[in-house]
């Protein structure tokens, strides 16, 4: 009798399912239209137009370039300008020479920071940590030492090499406004910098060659003689004699 019951309440299973299968089969085979129709057009229409879209903007990326090299930076600028404009993921590195292009081109060091300043405050990436590093390059003689370290920030920590560069400018800044202690620091840790490039090393070398020796007050306790570290001094012969060694 249980088998019956089982069977009646299958049946009835399988008329509840198809009469819902026949209410809802227009929306899943839309659905599946919808799918298929949008996987169709990512695949042969938004996809090949997004390729194509790259490749010109690599190839103006290109030809601006050429103008930059070339000394034409006028054309340079127009070029990087609308690749900038263009808010996409080459505007960051677009925005590099065109930072260079204002620079180089007319000396517009305040246009080519206001520039290098945008992608610093929105790209986020790598090209942010750069942006604020060029601009401080750009905009070195008319800030005082402390207004460039405000502008340099946290780049001053950074253990890698855009830090060690933002050091020298520090140091070189510290140079140029006369505090010859500070600077002299300054070069001596960028010699012994692990991170820092060979040729921030070098330079460190040739300008610390050109300043004056270091006063005496400058001279840290440490490289003071043995005798006033308390190190202790040779045994004489008597000495020797006396105690047998």
């Amino acid at each position: 009798m249980s088998d019956i019951f089982d069977e009646v309440e299958e049946g009835m299973r399988q008329d509840k399912m198809e009469s819902l299968w026949k209410r809802y089969r227009p929306i899943v085979y839309g659905a599946a239209a919808l799918l298929i129709g949008a996987v169709a057009v990512n695949e042969f229409v938004l996809r090949p137009q997004m390729e194509e879209a790259r490749s010109e903007r690599a190839m103006a990326f290109e030809t601006a370039a050429n103008l930059l090299e070339d000394g034409d930076y006028a054309e340079a600028q127009a070029a990087f300008q609308e690749l900038v404009d263009s808010d996409s993921k080459i505007s960051p590195l677009a925005a590099q020479y065109l930072a260079q292009a204002q620079y180089e081109g007319g000396g517009d060091s305040s246009g080519a920071a206001r520039t290098l300043s945008d992608v610093a405050a929105f790209e986020g990436g790598p090209y942010a940590r750069l942006s604020i590093l060029k601009s401080a390059y750009f905009t070195v003689d008319n800030q005082s030492l402390s207004e460039l370290e405000g502008s340099l920030g946290s780049l001053l920590e950074d253990p890698g090499a855009l830090g060690s560069l933002a050091r020298e400018l520090v140091a070189a800044k510290a140079f140029e406004s006369g505090d010859i202690a500070r600077a002299r620091t300054e070069f001596n840790r960028l010699r012994f910098d692990a991170a820092a490039p060979e040729g921030v090393k070098r330079r460190a070398d040739i300008a610390l060659a050109a300043m004056p020796a270091a006063p005496e007050a400058e001279i840290p306790a440490d490289t003071d003689t043995q005798e006033e570290t308390g190190a202790a001094a040779p045994a004489t012969p008597a000495e020797t004699e006396e105690t047998g060694q």
